[in-house]
């Protein structure tokens, strides 16, 4: 019902000549067909939206989108390419200033870097991550990338680092109304504490 309801609104935006937000509802329209499984559909919807917004000269919008395609690269296993279109994203937000998007973008190649078993490459960006974010004051990236960086901390001999990581990460996810994740993450900790160095 979503989906024609989208696909409803499509129609009219074509009828208004609205190119923008005809593309933001592709981008909707996308979501709905990953959530499906239709993964090569929800690509062409994502290409389509790039050629739009390359039109309109959006390039915040473009690596937005540019981030929708690396995650369903990723989830399709074509991790490679999922890497050059993050790269492509960082380089867009440097060009901006976007510290956010700098952020978020280093977090989800840090993510990749970890599938890749490259802890080294990973530690790089999750700690340039987390510093823009401590800067930011962005309690949701601290949390989610500080998960990450803290158990990276923990394996590569850096137990207390990691360990106070994991706990602001935990302290960080209370606050924010997230009680099942700062409790997982709670075990997580304790697990760590008790394990040997």
């Amino acid at each position: 019902a979503a989906l024609k309801l989208h696909e409803e609104r499509l129609a009219v935006f074509d009828a208004l000549g609205d190119r923008r937000s005809r593309a933001v509802t592709l981008g909707d329209i996308a979501r709905f067909k990953v959530s499906k499984g239709e993964v090569d559909a929800a690509l062409k919807l994502h290409e389509e939206m790039l050629a739009v917004f390359d039109a309109l000269g959006d390039r915040r919008s473009r690596a937005v989108t540019l981030g929708d395609i690396a995650r369903i690269k990723v989830s399709k296993g074509e991790v490679d390419a999922a890497l050059k279109l993050h790269e492509e994203r960082l380089t867009i937000f440097q060009s901006l200033d976007d510290l956010n998007g700098i952020a978020h973008t280093l977090w989800r190649m840090a993510e990749i870097d970890i599938a890749n078993q490259d802890h080294k490459k990973a530690h790089a960006r999750l700690s340039e991550s987390y510093r823009i974010y401590m800067k930011l004051g962005r309690l949701d990236g601290i949390c989610f990338v500080g998960v990450d960086l803290g158990q990276i901390l923990c394996g590569s001999g850096h137990k207390d680092e990691g360990l106070k990581i994991l706990k602001r990460s935990r302290d960080g996810f209370s606050q924010l109304g997230q009680h099942q994740l700062a409790r997982q993450l709670n075990q997580l900790i304790k697990k760590t504490e008790d394990s040997p160095s």
